[in-house]
């Protein structure tokens, strides 16, 4: 077949299926050659170290990251290095998660109480739901982890 023909059966252009084709016959593989570039400043163990401390740490700040590490790298590069493992600054959750055991808890709660009459309904006391805490820190936290569920609602991960 052609390069054209090849190129028009898979979708995509003649010039990849050409360019591709040369590079098989001139190295005998078709994996892309290592390329020449500045080496990591950071080592495998040194990364993992990154992200151990960083999942560990979850509300330290990026510079505090750094200095726990004792690592002598950019704060750009230490963020790549959790950028590669899918770890990011959130803001962390105001309150935990509503599971299906609590919503179960609820809805019985709330079937108990339906045949309740007036006189009783005036002895509860409502709360607007406000959380209102004595020296709470209203300031936005911020936490380092991975987009899940699981992690967005840890108990570490939520403010308390």
């Amino acid at each position: 077949m052609s390069h054209g023909d090849i190129g028009h059966d898979l979708h995509i252009p003649r010039r990849t299926v050409s360019d591709f084709l040369r590079r098989l016959d001139e190295h005998g593989t078709a994996n892309n050659l290592p390329r020449s570039g500045r080496p990591r400043a950071t080592s495998a163990s040194q990364d993992q170290l990154i992200i151990q401390t960083a999942k560990a740490n979850t509300r330290i700040p990026l510079t505090e990251l750094r200095n726990i590490t004792n690592i002598e790298a950019s704060l750009s590069t230490i963020h790549r290095r959790l950028q590669e493992d899918h770890i990011r600054k959130w803001r962390v959750v105001d309150r935990p998660a509503l599971t299906a055991v609590h919503a179960e808890k609820r809805l019985n709660w709330a079937l108990e109480q339906q045949r309740w009459r007036e006189e009783k309904w005036k002895k509860v006391i409502w709360s607007d739901e406000s959380a209102i805490q004595k020296d709470s820190d209203n300031r936005q936290l911020w936490i380092f982890r991975h987009q899940n569920k699981q992690e967005k609602y840890a108990p570490e991960n939520v403010r308390g």
